[in-house]
Formats: C-alpha cells, sequence, structure tokens
C-alpha cells in the first residue's frame, strides 16, 4: 500500500500549514503533494512558501500563486461586486508587496500540472482543471466533471481552488475525483485546516479527509495588524460563512 497526503490552498497561513505538517508526521504518509496556491489572503506568505521549498514538497501553480508570481493586475477570481473586487485588490497588492523577488520567482516556476504514480496508480495533480487554473468544479458539477473525465489518462484527478473538500467515483467512470478542501482558507463553515490521506492499493484507493485545529485567533490578530482588510480576518475566523458567498481565491 502507498499511502500519501494532499494539501492544498494554504494562502499565506503558515499556523494552519505547521499544524497540518504535525499531524501528517503521525499517518506514516510516503509522501505529501500541493495543489496550490501558497498565497494570498494570509499574513505570512514568505514563511509559507519557504516552508514547502525546505520539505520539498511538490506543488503544482495556482492561480494566485500565478498572479503573485508575474505580478498580474488580477488574480483570476470570479468577483462580481464592488465589495470583492476591492477585497481581491488588497489582497492581491499585499500580497505582491509581501513577497520576496526570490520567491516570486518560486512561484513563477511551478509546474501548471503533475503526473505521479502512487502505487499501481497515476494520479493527476491541478489546481483546478487543464483549462484553466481559475475554473470552479464543485461537487454538484457531474457533468462538467465527466466531460473532464473524458479527457484525462490518470486514474487519479486531484484538484484544490475552491476550498470544499471531497470524494468522489463518478458513474461509468474508472476514475477517482479527489478535492483536497483548503489548508489556510476553508469555506466549509469548519474553521479548522483540511487536508486528505490517500491510500492506494491494488484493487483500492480510500481516502479520508482530516480536520486539524490550530491557533485560528492568532492568525486573525495578525490580518488584523497587518493592511490587509479585516474582512479576511472574518472570513477565517467563521470558515468562510459570515460574509456571503464570496468566491475569492
Amino acid at each position: 500500500m502507498k499511502r500519501v497526503a494532499i494539501i492544498s490552498d494554504i494562502h499565506g497561513n503558515i499556523e494552519a500549514l505547521d499544524a497540518v505538517l504535525e499531524h501528517i508526521k503521525n499517518q506514516n504518509c510516503d509522501q505529501i503533494f500541493c495543489t496550490g496556491d501558497l498565497v494570498g489572503y494570509g499574513p505570512h506568505p514568505n514563511e509559507v512558501i519557504e516552508k514547502i521549498k525546505k520539505l520539498r514538497i511538490p506543488t503544482v501553480m495556482g492561480n494566485y500563486d500565478e498572479a503573485v508570481g508575474f505580478l498580474l493586475p488580477a488574480c483570476g477570481c470570479h468577483n462580481s461586486d464592488a465589495n470583492t473586487k476591492r477585497y481581491a485588490t488588497n489582497s492581491l497588492k499585499w500580497s505582491i508587496t509581501h513577497t520576496t523577488p526570490k520567491n516570486r520567482e518560486f512561484l513563477r516556476e511551478l509546474p501548471e500540472q503533475l503526473e505521479v504514480e502512487v502505487g499501481n496508480k497515476r494520479m493527476l495533480l491541478i489546481h483546478a482543471t487543464p483549462d484553466s487554473m481559475s475554473e470552479y468544479i464543485y461537487e454538484k458539477d457531474s457533468e462538467r466533471l465527466i466531460d473532464l473525465l473524458d479527457y484525462i489518462a490518470q486514474d487519479i484527478y486531484v484538484y484544490g481552488h475552491t476550498h470544499f473538500p471531497y470524494r468522489m467515483t463518478l458513474p461509468d467512470k474508472d476514475k477517482i475525483v479527489i478535492n483536497a478542501g483548503s489548508v489556510g482558507r476553508p469555506k466549509d463553515g469548519d474553521n479548522r485546516a483540511t487536508y486528505i490521506v490517500l491510500d492506494v492499493e491494488e484493487n483500492s484507493i480510500c481516502s479520508m479527509i482530516h480536520k486539524v485545529p490550530y491557533d485560528v485567533d492568532k492568525v486573525v490578530k495578525e490580518i488584523e495588524e497587518s493592511r490587509l482588510d479585516n474582512y479576511f480576518a472574518k472570513f477565517l475566523k467563521s470558515g468562510g460563512t459570515c460574509v456571503g458567498k464570496c468566491k475569492c481565491n
């Protein structure tokens, strides 16, 4: 059996990342993979990047990694009103300013997707979809997932971006779809850090969603003391439920 941990959407939250990495130590995993978005919204982009680099965790580029790495004017988020556009602008400008040139270079060099072998299975790691690293695909979007899997040769499709974790086997498709949720900015109403452990045996693929508590109040205070908008502190504290359906990622 091969056991791997999947982390995603850390978004500058080093406290959450450290808690998850400590939890993973007790899971006897063979390797850790990351489906992107190391930066944005959180107060410690450099610390997160340095930890990923130090541990040599294979990581794909997220839409926020691209925006910060290439100094883009927008993060690719779906901002439908003036408030969410203002929040997104604040986060992106702050994140670019507070990420070192060396770490922005690291973000630019991340691959858009990775194929890895886990046991006798092939796994595709991507931030969102092969068509776009900022496309939102939710668990309910079965028709779109079926369409995607028609063009994916791998056995396991792993992505992030939505911040909602799940595992699905689609009818008539001998493939597994996994969303790793979010380490640093969950949206499912639970403010604990989320990651997934995947067990691959010859004839079975099992997965477990883990929820890890950490010092959310410390990160909330750090956001409030920075020039990041306090909206992000409220969002983090509530697990994404107290401030509507913002799709900023």
